[in-house]
Protein backbone atom coordinates (compact mmCIF):
# COMPACT_ATOMS: atom_id res chain seq x y z
CA UNK A 1 0.00 0.00 0.00
CA UNK A 2 1.15 3.09 -0.72
CA UNK A 3 2.64 5.35 2.04
CA UNK A 4 3.74 7.54 -0.06
CA UNK A 5 2.75 11.42 1.13
CA UNK A 6 3.49 13.26 3.74
CA UNK A 7 5.68 11.07 5.24
CA UNK A 8 7.32 10.93 2.26
CA UNK A 9 11.14 11.91 3.32
CA UNK A 10 12.49 14.80 2.66
CA UNK A 11 15.43 15.41 0.13
CA UNK A 12 17.94 14.33 2.84
CA UNK A 13 16.66 12.99 6.03
CA UNK A 14 16.82 10.43 7.55
CA UNK A 15 16.76 9.12 10.90
CA UNK A 16 20.42 9.44 12.50
CA UNK A 17 20.80 13.13 10.32
CA UNK A 18 23.05 11.61 7.75
CA UNK A 19 22.10 10.42 4.17
CA UNK A 20 21.63 7.17 3.46
CA UNK A 21 24.61 5.42 1.15
CA UNK A 22 23.36 2.48 0.20
CA UNK A 23 19.90 0.78 -1.22
CA UNK A 24 20.76 -2.11 1.64
CA UNK A 25 20.23 0.84 4.25
CA UNK A 26 17.38 2.23 2.90
CA UNK A 27 15.73 -1.29 2.43
CA UNK A 28 16.43 -1.66 5.97
CA UNK A 29 15.28 1.89 7.16
CA UNK A 30 12.10 0.73 5.24
CA UNK A 31 11.72 -2.28 6.89
CA UNK A 32 11.70 -0.67 10.66
CA UNK A 33 10.11 2.16 9.60
CA UNK A 34 7.01 1.67 7.38
CA UNK A 35 6.62 -2.02 7.01
CA UNK A 36 5.00 -1.89 10.35
CA UNK A 37 2.56 0.67 9.42
CA UNK A 38 1.90 -0.66 6.03
CA UNK A 39 1.23 -4.31 7.39
CA UNK A 40 -1.15 -2.60 10.17
CA UNK A 41 -3.26 -1.04 7.44
CA UNK A 42 -3.70 -3.93 4.96
CA UNK A 43 -4.51 -6.31 8.27
CA UNK A 44 -7.67 -3.81 8.54
CA UNK A 45 -8.70 -5.04 5.11
CA UNK A 46 -8.13 -8.64 5.49
CA UNK A 47 -9.87 -9.01 8.78
CA UNK A 48 -13.14 -7.26 7.64
CA UNK A 49 -16.48 -8.82 6.36
CA UNK A 50 -15.55 -7.53 2.45
CA UNK A 51 -18.63 -5.31 2.12
CA UNK A 52 -17.18 -3.16 4.68
CA UNK A 53 -13.66 -3.53 3.29
CA UNK A 54 -14.95 -2.76 -0.12
CA UNK A 55 -16.54 0.02 1.42
CA UNK A 56 -13.40 1.94 2.89
CA UNK A 57 -11.80 1.03 0.09
CA UNK A 58 -13.81 2.21 -2.36
CA UNK A 59 -14.28 5.76 -0.31
CA UNK A 60 -10.18 5.28 0.75
CA UNK A 61 -10.83 5.17 3.93
CA UNK A 62 -8.29 3.70 7.03
CA UNK A 63 -9.22 1.72 9.60
CA UNK A 64 -10.58 5.04 11.70
CA UNK A 65 -13.03 5.98 8.59
CA UNK A 66 -10.44 8.92 8.07
CA UNK A 67 -9.35 9.52 4.31
CA UNK A 68 -6.14 8.12 3.67
CA UNK A 69 -3.87 11.63 3.80
CA UNK A 70 -2.11 10.76 0.30
CA UNK A 71 -6.26 11.18 -1.50
CA UNK A 72 -7.76 13.62 0.42
CA UNK A 73 -7.80 15.53 -2.44
CA UNK A 74 -9.94 13.61 -4.49
CA UNK A 75 -13.56 14.57 -4.76
CA UNK A 76 -16.17 13.00 -2.43
CA UNK A 77 -18.84 13.15 -5.41
CA UNK A 78 -15.67 11.05 -7.31
CA UNK A 79 -15.37 8.52 -4.62
CA UNK A 80 -18.72 8.12 -4.01
CA UNK A 81 -19.35 7.24 -8.05
CA UNK A 82 -16.97 4.58 -7.47
CA UNK A 83 -18.18 3.17 -4.74
CA UNK A 84 -21.12 2.94 -6.28
CA UNK A 85 -19.16 0.65 -9.65
CA UNK A 86 -17.00 -0.71 -7.66
CA UNK A 87 -20.15 -2.35 -5.42
CA UNK A 88 -21.54 -3.58 -7.86
CA UNK A 89 -18.71 -6.14 -8.83
CA UNK A 90 -17.93 -7.08 -5.37
CA UNK A 91 -19.68 -10.99 -6.86
CA UNK A 92 -16.87 -10.74 -9.48
CA UNK A 93 -14.08 -9.81 -7.08
CA UNK A 94 -14.71 -12.40 -4.81
CA UNK A 95 -14.60 -14.48 -7.95
CA UNK A 96 -11.19 -13.77 -9.05
CA UNK A 97 -7.95 -15.63 -8.67
CA UNK A 98 -5.30 -12.92 -8.35
CA UNK A 99 -4.57 -9.07 -7.64
CA UNK A 100 -3.84 -8.94 -11.13
CA UNK A 101 -8.07 -9.60 -11.83
CA UNK A 102 -8.78 -7.56 -9.70
CA UNK A 103 -6.70 -4.74 -10.91
CA UNK A 104 -8.05 -4.77 -14.39
CA UNK A 105 -11.98 -4.39 -12.98
CA UNK A 106 -10.58 -1.33 -11.09
CA UNK A 107 -8.89 0.02 -13.61
CA UNK A 108 -12.01 -0.80 -15.82
CA UNK A 109 -14.01 1.56 -13.09
CA UNK A 110 -11.58 4.31 -12.32
CA UNK A 111 -10.58 5.05 -15.75
CA UNK A 112 -14.52 6.45 -16.50
CA UNK A 113 -14.31 8.82 -13.57
CA UNK A 114 -12.95 11.77 -13.84
CA UNK A 115 -10.66 12.81 -10.89
CA UNK A 116 -9.30 9.20 -9.93
CA UNK A 117 -5.81 9.17 -10.80
CA UNK A 118 -3.14 5.60 -10.93
CA UNK A 119 -2.34 6.06 -7.18
CA UNK A 120 -5.49 5.91 -6.47
CA UNK A 121 -6.81 2.99 -8.75
CA UNK A 122 -3.52 0.73 -7.34
CA UNK A 123 -4.46 1.09 -3.60
CA UNK A 124 -7.73 0.35 -4.18
CA UNK A 125 -7.59 -2.34 -5.91
CA UNK A 126 -4.41 -3.75 -2.83
CA UNK A 127 -6.62 -3.27 -0.30
CA UNK A 128 -9.76 -5.28 -2.12
CA UNK A 129 -7.31 -7.73 -3.12
CA UNK A 130 -5.89 -8.25 0.39
CA UNK A 131 -9.66 -8.63 1.30
CA UNK A 132 -9.92 -11.58 -0.68
CA UNK A 133 -6.89 -12.96 0.33
CA UNK A 134 -4.80 -11.78 -3.08
CA UNK A 135 -1.27 -10.14 -3.33
CA UNK A 136 0.26 -8.43 -6.15
CA UNK A 137 3.30 -10.45 -7.57
CA UNK A 138 4.49 -7.92 -9.51
CA UNK A 139 5.93 -3.85 -8.82
CA UNK A 140 2.83 -1.89 -10.18
CA UNK A 141 4.43 1.59 -11.16
CA UNK A 142 2.18 4.58 -11.05
CA UNK A 143 3.12 8.23 -9.88
CA UNK A 144 6.02 8.24 -7.51
CA UNK A 145 7.06 4.96 -8.21
CA UNK A 146 7.56 5.34 -11.70
CA UNK A 147 10.07 8.20 -10.47
CA UNK A 148 11.90 5.76 -8.00
CA UNK A 149 11.85 3.42 -11.10
CA UNK A 150 13.45 5.41 -13.39
CA UNK A 151 16.33 6.53 -10.70
CA UNK A 152 16.71 2.59 -10.26
CA UNK A 153 17.40 2.04 -14.40
CA UNK A 154 14.07 0.49 -14.93
CA UNK A 155 11.86 1.88 -17.93
CA UNK A 156 9.19 3.94 -16.26
CA UNK A 157 6.98 3.48 -19.55
CA UNK A 158 5.97 -0.10 -17.90
CA UNK A 159 3.00 -0.86 -16.23
CA UNK A 160 5.00 -3.08 -13.81
CA UNK A 161 8.21 -4.86 -12.91
CA UNK A 162 8.50 -8.43 -11.97
CA UNK A 163 9.91 -8.84 -8.61
CA UNK A 164 13.15 -11.22 -10.55
CA UNK A 165 14.40 -8.22 -12.65
CA UNK A 166 15.08 -6.06 -9.26
CA UNK A 167 18.09 -6.11 -7.36
CA UNK A 168 18.51 -8.76 -4.11
CA UNK A 169 18.63 -6.07 -1.99
CA UNK A 170 14.86 -5.24 -2.73
CA UNK A 171 13.77 -8.76 -3.28
CA UNK A 172 13.29 -9.16 0.33
CA UNK A 173 10.57 -7.08 0.13
CA UNK A 174 7.06 -8.02 -0.82
CA UNK A 175 5.89 -6.61 -4.37
CA UNK A 176 3.60 -4.09 -2.77
CA UNK A 177 5.92 -2.79 -0.66
CA UNK A 178 8.61 -2.53 -3.46
CA UNK A 179 5.69 -0.36 -4.74
CA UNK A 180 5.84 1.79 -1.35
CA UNK A 181 9.81 1.52 -1.43
CA UNK A 182 10.27 3.47 -5.17
CA UNK A 183 8.16 6.07 -4.10
CA UNK A 184 9.00 7.15 -0.30
CA UNK A 185 12.90 7.03 -1.35
CA UNK A 186 12.83 8.48 -4.84
CA UNK A 187 14.85 11.30 -4.05
CA UNK A 188 17.40 9.18 -2.73
CA UNK A 189 17.57 6.50 -5.26
CA UNK A 190 19.23 8.21 -7.97
CA UNK A 191 22.41 9.02 -5.69
CA UNK A 192 22.78 5.35 -5.23
CA UNK A 193 22.26 4.49 -9.07
CA UNK A 194 25.12 7.40 -9.79
CA UNK A 195 27.47 5.67 -7.54
CA UNK A 196 27.13 2.00 -8.62
CA UNK A 197 27.89 3.37 -12.30
CA UNK A 198 31.26 5.35 -11.02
Amino acid sequence: MSICQKNSRKKSCCRHGRKLMTLEEMVREFIEIYRPKGREELAFFSTRPFDIALDYAALAKDSRGKRFSHQRRLKRKNLELAKKFLMEKKDEFEKTKSFEAVFKIVQQITSAISGLGELYTYDTALRISVAIKHEPIHVYLHAGTRVGAKKIDIDGRRSYVSMAELSKELQILDAHEVENFLCIYKNELGSVTKRKNN
